[in-house]
């Protein structure tokens, strides 16, 4: 089986799940003979790419969303001219618009996939969300989201496919995190001395549930408990602000706190005493919730999205507390706050067992390959 040429076209490189699940195909695709070429805006993960001996096509910014979409073809296809691009795979719903344009100049097949439900609410964002659904092949990261993504278009039956997002457990591996990288985290992330941490990464572009977090811990009423969201990129979004505001009125300055994006999330969930995914339905997948499973830590999420089908709940490796309920959420946290030791090193056994045996790495790119071979006619 020859490997194509593979064009990922993607919103971001500045870190976050659907950035490393580029980096991966990327590698993935490389490492079978073929080659990949990134287009995106840039960001922090752009060496790492470059590392890989991947071809980077940094798109320009426009001013106007809609303009950019309707020029973005033409220039990439002038920048592709050489490549002979066998198949494009899209990571966003602004991407897929492209992707499809440019599948049709250049005469090839096209993927969407799906990393989170359909969530526009107005009709242009819909329109723009709906154009996925027209791809020569749809992945879905999750049965949540592969159901939510059948019952707004039936006629995607025979073109979904449900490819879970798999962890590289040679980097998520307890064993290897030395103690000087967490001494030298913890200082960076400012974590108090004695403190429970209570870990949360994601994206700061919208409210996906931190907010119903922050009040789970005011909930809590533990002055040892220290909460860390984790995931700023510099540029302070509006959502941050609000929720710097969320976390000022609720007087938890100082036991709440919104930290950077971190390179070295193997050490970071070392820190943890616990690992939080909320956003309930709107949350497509939790990379995080499997990575922090695989480092044995203790995981809490809200129920009904992508993020819950990682766990085994009721503490066999994390609780569910159903969705935009505070005082669930901080029954959950206090469940794995009060774990014995003994039954922390049982779980934590057992997390990485179910995660090892679920989100393999290895077999994800197997069949991202297989259907990047199909769809190239080979």
């Amino acid at each position: 089986m020859s490997a194509p040429t593979l064009l990922q076209i993607v919103p971001t490189l500045a870190g976050g799940g659907v950035a490393r699940a580029t980096l991966e195909a990327a590698q993935a695709v490389i490492a079978a003979g073929g080659s990949a070429i990134v287009a995106s805006p840039g960001g922090s993960l752009v060496p790492d790419l470059l590392r890989l001996r991947a071809t980077h096509i940094e798109l320009p910014a426009s001013p106007h969303p809609l303009w950019g979409r309707l020029t973005l073809p033409g220039k990439l296809v002038s920048s592709l001219r050489d490549a002979k691009v066998d198949v494009i795979q899209a990571r966003s719903p602004a991407s897929g618009w492209v992707a499809r344009a440019l599948a049709r100049r250049l005469g090839v097949r096209w993927i969407a996939t799906l990393h989170r439900p359909f969530l526009a609410s107005d009709l242009a964002r819909r329109f723009v969300e709906g154009r996925q659904s027209r791809a020569d092949a749809v992945i879905a990261v999750s049965q949540h989201v592969a159901r939510d993504a059948l019952e707004r278009f039936p006629a995607l039956q025979d073109r979904l496919e449900i490819i879970t997002p798999g962890i590289n457990f040679d980097r998520f591996d307890p064993a290897i995190v030395r103690a000087d990288r967490l001494i030298r985290l913890a200082g960076e992330l400012r974590v108090p001395d004695g403190s429970h941490l209570v870990l949360c990464p994601g994206r700061f572009g919208e409210d996906n549930g931190q907010k119903i977090l922050v009040e789970a811990i005011g909930r809590l009423g533990r002055e040892d408990v220290f909460c860390l969201l984790l995931g700023s990129t510099g540029a302070t979004t509006p959502f941050e602000k609000e929720l710097e505001r969320t976390i000022e009125a609720a007087q938890l300055n100082g036991r709440v706190q919104i930290g950077p994006y971190v390179d070295d999330m193997p050490a970071a969930y070392m820190l943890a005493d616990v690992v939080v995914s909320t956003g309930g339905a709107r949350q497509g997948f939790s990379r995080a919730l499997v990575e922090a499973q695989a480092m044995g830590r203790p995981v809490v999420a809200e129920d009904g999205g992508g993020a819950a089908e990682t766990i085994r709940p009721d503490g066999v490796t994390g609780w569910l507390a159903p969705a935009g309920d505070p005082a669930s959420l901080a029954e959950a946290l206090q469940a794995a706050l009060s774990l014995s030791i003994e039954r922390r090193a049982e779980l934590a056994r057992t997390a990485q067992e179910h995660v090892r045996s679920t989100y393999s790495l290895a077999q994800s790119n197997q069949q991202l390959l297989a259907l990047y071979h199909r769809l190239a006619g080979g």
